[in-house]
């Protein structure tokens, strides 16, 4: 209860603010505009998408041509199913970019090796019960699935060698000027 002219007081105790602990400007920016990591795994994200997309189109106008609709149903099957993995994985780095280094190499590995493992297991699936789709041409199925894979990673690796990533050492010292010295 207040009278006229006080203002409320806070239940409890009163604890202090320490300095810098508040929101800053700083934080306020961080929260509006993404960090140079995720910015450069996002890059790498869209690189990969075009050079994946573009080897999806080639092949099912490829396919397209020399088997007809099986050939494009094949194709489009085969690269739907490369772009979405390797679009789920990129997305994970993209999540995990600004993580330590230890956890987002845990994390990419961790990442990649299941993504490979389950398109292998589709794959073999797909394989083993070939005659169950007989609406795929196999050969459509396999080369694309290279093929897309191929240019996703090739277009990923020529946005990588075009990012600008500082590299900052130290001016070396020797144990004896650093009082290492035993």
């Amino acid at each position: 209860m207040t009278t006229e002219g006080q203002t409320p007081q806070p239940a409890g105790p009163i604890r202090p603010t320490p300095p810098g602990s508040g929101p800053t400007r700083e934080a306020a920016t961080e929260a509006a505009h993404p960090s140079v990591h995720v910015v450069r795994a996002r890059k790498l994200l869209y690189g990969g998408l075009v050079g994946g997309v573009s080897a999806a189109l080639v092949c099912l106008l490829g396919f397209g041509l020399a088997y007809g609709s099986q050939g494009v149903a094949s194709a489009a099957f085969a690269a739907g199913l490369v772009l979405v993995f390797y679009a789920v994985g990129q997305f994970v780095m993209v999540l995990f970019a600004d993580a330590g280094a230890r956890t987002l190499m845990m994390v990419s590995l961790g990442s990649y090796t299941m993504r490979v493992v389950l398109l292998g297991l589709v794959l073999l699936a797909y394989n083993n019960n070939r005659a169950d789709w007989p609406q795929f041409v196999p050969v459509a199925v396999f080369v694309t699935t290279i093929a897309v894979v191929v240019g996703w990673l090739a277009v990923e690796v020529f946005v990588f060698s075009r990012l600008r990533i500082g590299v900052y050492d130290t001016e070396y010292s020797s144990p004896s000027e650093r009082g290492d010295a035993e």
